[in-house]
């Protein structure tokens, strides 16, 4: 397993940690919140949707398809992250149980989707994207890959602002949360071998067309207007896991 660039892996979490700073007074976190809630509002509802799906856990694991073949330490180490992530990210938001911007600011806040209303620290879709850029940073080795990866990320993060959900002080703690987590995820499937098993890849490969599947046919994650997009992540997901011709070993470094 190859590790992340080391200024995506120090750098990020140090600028999240110092951006914590002035947006955790409430004053400042609701001022934020409006501005970037309302700019957002300048474009088409449906863009904030389609990115704000894609840290749908649901939609992450159906992406994970797309690199199983080839890279199937990746996808492992990416489901072991998400175990230290669903705790830290859920714990959390019952433990603190925050009003979300809608209940603060009722129509103050311009809301795509469901109206949600509790449970507002730290967000759960951007912790489930960093983790995902996290562990592809790592592997794909390349700066112009974790460059778009990282802008990817980052406009999930904010796309949770722009639909109403989340106070930028959640986004940024999403950050932390899921950069943490990809790093732990990272840190254990060094010091394991289980992606080259058979029935590992097996098992992954079932549950994750299962995902893809679910996705595809009967699955509401809030945002009706990404329902077409979301139909679309798993259909790609699915033809290009199964298209016939992939080897079904992993490729082997050169």
């Amino acid at each position: 397993m190859n590790r992340p660039p080391p200024i995506a892996l120090w750098l990020l979490p140090a600028l999240a940690l110092l951006a914590l700073l002035p947006v955790s007074d409430p004053t400042r976190n609701l001022a934020l919140f409006l501005t970037l809630n309302h700019a957002a509002a300048l474009l088409p509802d449906r863009l904030w949707a389609d990115l704000t799906v894609l840290g749908d856990t649901l939609v992450a694991l159906s992406l994970l398809l797309l690199f199983l073949r080839r890279q199937p330490n990746l996808v492992l180490t990416a489901l072991i992250a998400s175990l230290p992530a669903t705790l830290l990210s859920h714990g959390l938001k019952g433990g603190l149980d925050l009003a979300r911007p809608y209940a603060v600011l009722g129509d103050q806040a311009h809301v795509i989707g469901r109206v949600l209303l509790a449970g507002s620290f730290p967000s759960g879709h951007t912790t489930t994207i960093f983790v995902l850029a996290a562990v592809l940073s790592s592997g794909l080795r390349s700066r112009s890959a974790t460059a778009l990866l990282l802008i990817g990320a980052f406009l999930v993060g904010f796309s949770r602002i722009a639909v109403g959900a989340h106070w930028p002080l959640d986004v940024l703690g999403g950050i932390l949360c899921g950069w943490a987590s990809g790093l732990l995820g990272l840190y254990v499937a060094n010091r394991l071998d289980w992606a080259a098993r058979p029935r590992v890849r097996l098992a992954m490969a079932l549950f994750l067309i299962a995902c893809a599947l679910a996705l595809f046919r009967d699955y509401d994650s809030g945002y009706s207007l990404a329902r077409p997009f979301e139909q679309a992540i798993a259909l790609l997901a699915l033809i290009w896991y199964l298209l016939p011709g992939w080897t079904t070993a992993p490729e082997q470094p050169a």
